[in-house]
């Protein structure tokens, strides 16, 4: 059963964005910091309407927000669920619409390769290949007793963590998620 909730709009220009990065005891740490979910509330932004449903929509999607007289289409850059509020931004390079660091998970299994703790520590230059983009995305693999993240070297789209891709070390797929 759908039912309807608010949109919020964010704006790009939001402290949320520009908060000063605390310091941190380890790479670990930074990584932990850098790959949390973003989370949002009403008082981040404005209301600008109501959606019917927030299973309808996904991280990244523009249409069928229906919500008129903006200079720049919205995209929804989260979805809270608990509240029924659906969270938006203005424009294609909005700030919500980027990430920088993926959490990957627990006790990562790599196809037929294995690296030492320091190498992981240290991290291992990889390649990430999604349908998403056109060319590879280049990346550092991080991993730390059982967690393991990918750092990219530019921001890349949040929908990367939402479509398959594959890690690749040297011209060798060696996990798809």
């Amino acid at each position: 059963m759908t039912k309807k909730g608010q949109i919020v709009e964010i704006p790009a220009s939001s402290p949320i964005y520009s908060r000063e990065l605390p310091g941190f005891h380890s790479k670990k740490d930074e990584l932990i910091w850098r790959s949390r979910e973003k989370e949002y509330s009403l008082f981040d932004g404005f209301l600008v309407g109501e959606h019917q449903g927030v299973e309808n929509f996904k991280i990244g999607q523009r249409k069928g927000i229906n919500v008129g007289g903006k200079k720049e289409p919205l995209y929804v850059i989260w979805i809270d669920v608990k509240e029924n509020m659906l969270f938006v931004g203005a424009g294609d390079s909005h700030p919500g619409l980027s990430i920088a660091t993926i959490r990957l998970g627990e006790n990562l299994k790599l196809n037929d390769i294995s690296f030492s703790k320091e190498e992981l520590e240290k991290g291992i230059d990889v390649k990430i290949s999604t349908s998403i983009n056109e060319d590879d995305l280049s990346a550092k693999l991080y991993g730390f007793d059982e967690s393991f993240f990918l750092e990219f070297e530019n921001k890349v789209s949040v929908t990367v963590e939402d479509n398959p891709f594959d890690i690749i070390y040297q011209n060798r797929i060696i996990k798809s998620y």
